[in-house]
C-alpha cells in the first residue's frame, strides 16, 4: 500500500501531459496533410511531398529561432568564478586581476563625496534630516535617525557612489584603473548575484548566508566596447552597427568585492540594523570571466540541418520527375 501512496505522489501529470499533446497535435496536423497527399498522389509521393513541407517549415521557424535566441535555444550567458581572492589581488591566480588596487589603496566613497562637492552626490550622501523635515519625531528619534543616515553616507560603497553620481568617480580616476573600470550597483548586478552564490557555496570562508557579509564593489574589464556615456542617437547607431559586426567577442572579466559584517543584536520585531563592515576581516573578491554561452547554436544547428534534408528532399522528387517524365516520353515513342 505505502508504494502505491508513493507513486500516486509523482507527479508525471505535466510530462504525459505534455507529450501527448505534442504527439496529437503532430499526429493531426501533419497526418492530416500527408492523408490528403495520400488520397491524390499515392503513398510514396504523399510522403515525400509532406516531409519536404515539414523540412521547409522547420527552416523558416528555425531561422526566426535564430535570429531572435528563442525557442530551443542553448544555454544563456553567465559569470563563471575563475578564482576567489582573500585580502591580497596581488596574489590572484588570475595576472589581470593584480592590476587591480586594493580597497584600501583606493579613497572612500564618503570621502569623494567630500570632497567633490557634487551637488548630487552631497544631496544624496552627505546631508542629514533636520527637525524641520520632520516635525513629528522627538529630539531622541531625530538624533536616531540622523546617526542611521550619516552611517549610512559613511558606509556607502563606490560602486552605490557610481549609480548616482557618476562623475564624482570619474573624476577619482575609478573608471581607468589600468585595465579595469568600476561598475555601478545597476550595472553588476548579475555578477554579484552569481558571486554571491559562489561564496556562499565554500564552507571555508565562514559565510553561512548574505547576511555575513555585504557586497562593496565591482570592477570590469575587456569585452566588447561600451556604450559612451549620455548617448545620442546617432552614437547608439553606430555602436549597434559595430558592435554587430564585430566577429571575435573579447574575453572580459570582472571582480565583485565583499566583505564580512559586525554582527549585531536584533531585538524581537525590530527592523534588522544597518550592515557595517567588520574593519578586521579581509576583503574578498571574486574573480569572474564572462562565458557566452551557446544560445543560438541549437536554432542554427535546426535550421541548417532542416534546410539540407529540404533540399534532399526536393532534389530527390525532382529526379522522379525527370524519371516520370523520361518514361512517359519512352510510353509516347513506343506508341507512335
Amino acid at each position: 500500500m505505502g508504494t502505491l501512496v508513493t507513486l500516486a505522489g509523482l507527479a508525471w501529470d505535466p510530462e504525459i501531459r505534455g507529450i501527448l499533446v505534442v504527439a496529437t497535435g503532430f499526429a493531426v496536423l501533419l497526418g492530416s496533410v500527408w492523408l490528403v497527399n495520400v488520397t491524390n498522389s499515392g503513398i510514396r509521393l504523399a510522403t515525400l511531398m509532406s516531409a519536404a513541407a515539414l523540412m521547409g517549415w522547420m527552416a523558416i521557424l528555425g531561422s526566426a529561432w535564430w535570429m531572435y535566441g528563442s525557442g530551443w535555444k542553448g544555454d544563456d550567458p553567465t559569470w563563471k568564478t575563475v578564482d576567489i581572492n582573500v585580502g591580497d589581488l596581488g596574489a590572484s591566480g588570475l595576472e589581470l586581476a593584480r592590476l587591480l588596487p586594493n580597497p584600501d589603496e583606493m579613497p572612500s566613497a564618503y570621502e569623494l563625496v567630500v570632497s567633490s562637492g557634487d551637488v548630487v552626490a552631497v544631496t544624496n550622501f552627505d546631508t542629514l534630516p533636520t527637525a524641520a523635515e520632520n516635525p513629528d519625531l522627538g529630539a531622541d528619534a531625530l538624533a536616531e535617525l540622523r546617526a542611521d543616515r550619516q552611517l549610512r553616507n559613511e558606509t556607502i560603497t563606490r560602486s552605490e557612489l557610481a549609480s548616482v553620481a557618476r562623475g564624482v568617480t570619474d573624476a577619482a580616476g575609478l573608471r581607468a584603473l589600468g585595465p579595469w573600470r568600476l561598475l555601478a550597483t545597476t550595472e553588476s548586478g548579475d555578477a554579484q548575484a552569481q558571486a554571491s552564490a559562489d561564496v556562499l557555496a565554500h564552507p571555508d570562508l565562514g559565510f553561512a548566508s548574505p547576511a555575513d557579509y555585504k557586497l562593496l564593489d565591482a570592477y570590469t574589464t575587456g569585452g566588447k566596447p561600451a556604450l559612451k556615456d549620455d548617448p545620442n542617437r546617432l552614437d547608439r547607431i553606430t555602436h549597434w552597427i559595430s558592435s554587430s559586426a564585430r566577429i571575435t567577442h573579447p574575453t572580459r572579466y570582472t571582480v565583485v568585492q565583499l566583505q564580512a559584517v559586525l554582527h549585531q543584536e536584533v531585538a524581537a520585531g525590530a527592523a534588522p540594523p544597518r550592515p557595517v563592515v567588520d574593519p578586521d576581516e579581509p576583503v574578498v573578491s571574486v574573480v569572474m570571466i564572462r562565458d557566452l554561452g551557446w544560445v543560438r547554436l541549437r536554432p542554427a544547428l535546426v535550421t541548417i540541418g532542416s534546410f539540407l534534408i529540404f533540399l534532399a528532399l526536393c532534389y530527390w522528387l525532382h529526379v522522379r520527375d525527370k524519371e516520370l517524365m523520361a518514361r512517359r516520353e519512352e510510353f509516347e515513342t513506343a506508341r507512335a
